[in-house]
């Protein structure tokens, strides 16, 4: 897992309401994320990241040798002495977007993960405190554990104002409240299938907060697929411009540039699934 500046009120990738930024959020890189561009199959689903090992920076040594490094073990994972966080995925990390996001099918980033985070952070409201992660420096990158969990478990689910997606956006956005998960919610490199999945049961046709986004390309197709309707009317006068319908049949690599992807630091997962 890494890190990176999202503003305030910023309507992200997945097009969810600005004030989803006033609580904890965090990008996906795209192979997890199911889509190149826009929204995807991860938009709107909530995880819960637990702090394990900062891969980048040795562990101190018996004898006082080594590094500052620093890791928790099961133990301190289990009974919350290792710092965590549920966050809302919201934002899409591209393919370009450094080494850590870069993962395809054929291959993990450079740390040999498949999955990675980037955590909206410094929050701009506090919603992660400032000293979130332990150590008396940025290192950066970190070995995180995580499982997808209902967002009821998420600090800004009980926010209406925080749920849905921007109202002037449309079907160019897709941010359920608390979207169905697989019954094996550690997924991982897998999400897409379990989306597609769903898919066929008929779920992403309903208009429901309940409901699982497409691949925002498979919307464009001959035989498009249906995006939920997950509009919040509770932003429709908010004055937000980035809107991702005004990009709407851009090509990717355009619709990137829009983002504001300011990291500092990026932070990764285990391969695939937790140990």
């Amino acid at each position: 897992m890494t890190h990176y500046e999202l503003p305030k009120g910023w309507v992200a990738s997945c097009g969810c309401v600005g004030r989803v930024t006033y609580h904890p959020v965090a990008a996906l890189n795209r192979l997890a994320y199911g889509s190149n561009t826009s929204f995807g199959p991860a938009c709107g689903t909530c995880v819960k990241l637990v702090l394990k090992s900062t891969p980048l920076t040795p562990l101190p040594g018996p004898d006082g040798t080594g590094g500052n490094g620093i890791a928790f073990d099961e133990q301190q994972q289990d009974d919350g002495e290792a710092p965590s966080v549920v966050v809302k995925i919201a934002d899409l990390c591209p393919g370009l977007g450094g080494p850590h996001c870069n993962a395809t099918v054929k291959g993990p980033n450079a740390l040999g993960s498949y999955v990675h985070f980037d955590l909206a952070w410094p929050s701009p409201t506090n919603a992660i405190p400032a000293n979130f992660f332990p150590g008396d420096h940025d290192y950066g990158v970190w070995n995180v554990t995580y499982a997808f969990v209902s967002c009821q478990q998420w600090a800004g689910y009980n926010d209406a104002a925080a749920l849905g997606s921007e109202w002037g956006q449309q079907n160019s956005a897709c941010c359920p409240d608390d979207p169905v998960l697989p019954s094996n919610t550690q997924y991982g490199l897998t999400i897409l299938q379990s989306a597609a999945a769903i898919t066929a049961d008929g779920l992403v046709g309903a208009s429901s907060q309940r409901a699982t986004c497409p691949p925002y390309w498979s919307t464009r197709a001959a035989d498009p697929a249906i995006v939920p309707n997950t509009s919040n009317i509770l932003s429709k006068d908010d004055g937000i411009g980035n809107s991702a319908a005004s990009f709407k049949g851009e090509s990717g690599a355009q619709r990137l540039w829009t983002l504001p992807w300011l990291a500092a630091g990026l932070v990764s997962l285990p391969p695939l699934l937790p140990t």
